[in-house]
């Protein structure tokens, strides 16, 4: 499991003026450790914040391996590598290092750090999920899900939804929206409890059938379930 942090604001900024990317690993030095204790992660937060402040570094985001965490910014040539390796060399408590590429496309952003479709929908559904228990759902409560995704024109809805069915999916009907750029749309569902695994394995399965006909996630539905039975939102 790999914790992840994405400046998404950051997807149509200039990318000339900093063609390096710098990547700064903090690690524990305990062997035993399966993550970065408290005052690790703060002395980490640290070093990122001095690359930030006296390297003018553009920090893009962090990736989080059990004791182990790496920053990533854009940089603009390499005395400002060498000048993160120093302070990386200072840093207490923790072994630390620095590293660049040259990179003027920003790879790593664009395509490890920066989220795809189904990645960003596991966190909207973290949230969607939070949103359903608030209101009192019993989310360990199996119920039918409607997943609904759309696409340039019916003929193509259609056979997302025969690709649909073949995956597990039922297919309850199509949805017409004008105001989107991808008009045609199609319900499709399945029976699950809202535990976030399960739903984040349904929208990641939905939304790469989808892919494969230039379609596009909407969103997910359900009824709102208490322990008493159900109660319709």
């Amino acid at each position: 499991m790999a914790r992840f942090g994405v400046d998404m604001a950051l997807i149509d900024a200039d990318r000339d003026l900093r063609p390096l990317l710098l990547y700064v690993n903090c690690t524990s030095r305990s062997e035993r450790r399966q993550q970065l204790s408290s005052v690790e992660r703060a002395v980490a937060n640290v070093l990122k914040d001095k690359v930030i402040k006296k390297l003018s570094a553009l920090y893009v985001g962090y990736i989080e391996v059990d004791a182990q965490i790496q920053y990533y910014f854009y940089i603009h040539d390499d005395a400002e590598l060498d000048g993160a390796e120093k302070m990386a060399d200072r840093t207490p408590l923790l072994d630390c290092t620095a590293g660049a590429a040259d990179e003027p496309d920003w790879l790593t952003y664009r395509t490890l750090l920066y989220p795809d479709a189904a990645k960003l929908q596991t966190e909207q559904n973290g949230e969607h999920i939070a949103l359903m228990e608030k209101h009192g759902d019993c989310l360990t409560a199996v119920r039918r899900v409607t997943f609904t995704l759309y696409f340039p024109t019916e003929h193509i809805m259609l056979e997302f939804a025969q690709a649909a069915r073949m995956a597990g999916f039922a297919y309850s009907g199509p949805v017409y929206s004008p105001e989107r750029e991808l008009a045609y749309g199609a319900d499709i569902v399945r029976l699950s409890s809202l535990d976030k695994r399960a739903i984040d394995k349904l929208t990641t399965k939905a939304i790469d059938i989808a892919s494969r006909y230039s379609g596009e996630f909407g969103e997910w539905s359900s009824q709102i379930i208490r322990r008493r039975g159900p109660l319709e939102q």
